[in-house]
């Protein structure tokens, strides 16, 4: 079994070393498949994409698998495992890659990347289908943001960060038309910041009392607003999490065992694994085992 480590990917080398440096880069799908197919296997990276699909493809995000069709756009955070498989020859689309400094530039926080609810978030889909009579002024916004990245004018930077910032606007509006999505609240936003502190202390923290502490509040009204708004107890996303870290450095690297439970925090590896067993339903080395057949 080919059993060669999955990377964490750097942005594309693509178009214009300015505009790269800065944290941003847009290239045709098909491009990016064509010459880079290290893009093809299962893999992470540390800034975040957005990609508007044309056309049959399967989508492999955080190991569940998604089949698509039409007019697709799909979301990644970054650290999320995945990967696009073309379905036909005639698949299309657009990557735009982008750090969350580029984005937000100046603005101050919270960053409108976390009111949209396909980033960080445990209650939506990274993905939704889009009709053609919807996709009209999303599918220019996305063609503008192509021309202004290749042409690279005077103030194309500025221009991508608007353009970027209206096509997350715009995809959101689209998203809820066919999806119940909280209004912004200080309820959504509390579950947005935990899943962002999360990100940043998942290994180091293992249970509530920090993340209250980051948060201001007390452990049991962080745990109520988690459960009312995502219908998991705190604790679950705290365990989610650190079992798809565990999933990742099975799949992507070959550290042993007990190396990967120390690494995300289990001082006993014999707890790492009954752990592992119980929220994934297999050992690690079985997990390790059925993922790799899958993937390589």
């Amino acid at each position: 079994m080919n059993r060669r480590t999955i990377p964490s990917l750097q942005m594309s080398d693509y178009g214009h070393d300015r505009l790269r440096a800065q944290g941003v880069v847009v290239m045709p799908l098909e491009v990016s498949m064509h010459q880079e197919p290290q893009r093809l296997i299962p893999h992470f990276h540390d800034f975040f994409q957005l990609f508007l699909i044309q056309g049959p493809a399967r989508l492999m995000h955080d190991f569940r698998d998604y089949d698509v069709t039409g007019i697709t756009l799909f979301f990644l955070s970054p650290g999320q495992v995945h990967t696009i498989f073309p379905s036909a020859s005639s698949m299309r689309g657009t990557v735009a890659s982008f750090t969350q400094a580029f984005f937000d530039d100046q603005s101050p926080p919270p960053s409108l990347l976390f009111e949209m609810p396909f980033f960080f978030s445990a209650e939506s889909a990274p993905w939704f289908q889009v009709k053609a009579s919807q996709a009209v002024r999303l599918t220019s916004l996305v063609s503008d943001l192509q021309r202004e990245y290749v042409e690279d004018r005077e103030g194309a930077q500025e221009a991508l960060r608007c353009l970027l910032r209206i096509i997350c606007i715009e995809a959101k509006r689209l998203y809820t038309l066919n999806h119940a999505v909280n209004e912004s609240s200080r309820a959504s936003l509390l579950v947005r910041q935990f899943h962002l502190a999360i990100e940043h202390h998942f290994r180091e923290w293992q249970n509530l009392a920090p993340y209250a502490r980051k948060l201001g509040i007390t452990p049991n009204h962080l745990n109520d607003v988690i459960h009312e708004q995502t219908g998991c107890s705190a604790g679950d996303l705290i365990r989610q999490r650190r079992l798809l870290d565990a999933k990742r450095l099975l799949l992507h690297s070959d550290l042993s065992i007990s190396e990967i439970g120390y690494q995300i925090g289990f001082q006993d590896p014999s707890y790492f694994s009954r752990f592992f067993r119980r929220e994934a339903g297999h050992t690690p080395a079985e997990f390790r085992e059925l993922i790799r057949e899958k993937y390589h």
